[in-house]
């Protein structure tokens, strides 16, 4: 059977779809197509969502059964069959889980904490600590390419430190409510993420020992289906981030800029504005600082609204 490749903003727009419906339109195709998970799942998905709602509405309303009733179009009965529902979750402390994924965002700062743990220092061999004949070092060194970062090559559990050090430090920002701990599946699907990136590197040395070397200075996940988790996760991001701007929030600053470029200044124009916003997040980054705030930006066609 052919697979016939079908742009389906281009088909929702042909069928006169408003902005907030292709948005939900969008999510939904990316949920079911892209991610995998199933049809049923998804209408549970939106289900607990839209009953979450309900509950919100209900503790803004002052627990007021027949005044989030009239809002949501909902009968107080079935309100007070919602408010039940959440109020166990929440009196059991089981997590709200509607559809799933993680991927530790953290990860984009692995390649920083490395070479400040594990850094080279003037002519160290990068199996420094590994325990190995010059010969054999000679011979794992020569198969490393010569222009990845100037850190020393660590042992797996090493490597696991460095994970838990990163998630440890997220989690402190958070409400101690939302807080993760760390966990041997965590630490598994940190490294899967990292070698399958291409930001690390296992070199067998024996049936029983890697040597796990830093391959490049940047986490972006390399395969589509990483990028797609990736892509939630920004999109969940800004989402918030527009909230806060809609309610003025002077912490946050939203722009959007539109120029013609040239296709043979693409790359460099690229290149630039990747080292002015590293040089601009290193002259105002502070470790005393006890809020973090986030830079994030997309570089694509221009696209009008419908």
């Amino acid at each position: 059977m052919v697979g016939i490749k079908v742009n389906h903003q281009q088909l929702a727009k042909a069928m006169k779809v408003s902005d907030i419906d292709l948005l939900l339109i969008l999510l939904v195709v990316n949920l079911i197509k892209n991610l995998g998970h199933r049809y049923g799942r998804v209408i549970d998905a939106v289900s607990t969502a839209a009953k979450f709602t309900v509950y919100l509405t209900y503790l803004e309303e002052g627990k007021n059964l027949r005044r989030t009733g009239f809002l949501h179009h909902v009968e107080p009965r079935r309100v007070k069959e919602i408010v039940s529902e959440f109020e166990t979750l929440v009196e059991s402390g089981e997590p709200l889980h509607l559809l799933g994924s993680i991927e530790p965002s953290y990860l984009i700062g692995f390649s920083y904490i490395w070479a400040e743990k594990f850094p080279m220092q003037g002519n160290d061999s990068r199996l420094k600590l590994f325990n190995l004949t010059t010969g054999e070092r000679f011979i794992v060194e020569a198969s490393i390419a010569p222009n990845i970062p100037k850190c020393l090559a660590i042992r797996e559990e090493q490597l696991y430190c460095l994970i838990e050090e990163l998630h440890e430090q997220s989690q402190s920002s958070l409400p101690v409510e939302k807080r993760t701990a760390f966990s041997d599946a965590l630490g598994e699907h940190a490294k899967f993420r990292l070698l399958e990136s291409g930001s690390v590197k296992e070199i067998k040395l024996s049936p029983g020992l890697s040597a796990y070397v830093l391959a490049k200075t940047d986490y972006s996940p390399r395969d589509r289906q990483a990028r797609i988790h990736t892509m939630i996760q920004d999109l969940t991001r800004y989402f918030e981030g527009m909230y806060a701007w809609v309610d003025e929030d002077p912490a946050v600053m939203r722009g959007i800029e539109t120029l013609g470029m040239l296709p043979e200044n693409k790359e460099a124009a690229f290149e630039e504005l990747d080292q002015l916003m590293r040089t601009w997040a290193d002259k105002y980054h502070s470790e005393d600082a006890d809020n973090q705030v986030a830079l994030q930006f997309l570089i694509s066609r221009h696209m009008d609204a419908l």
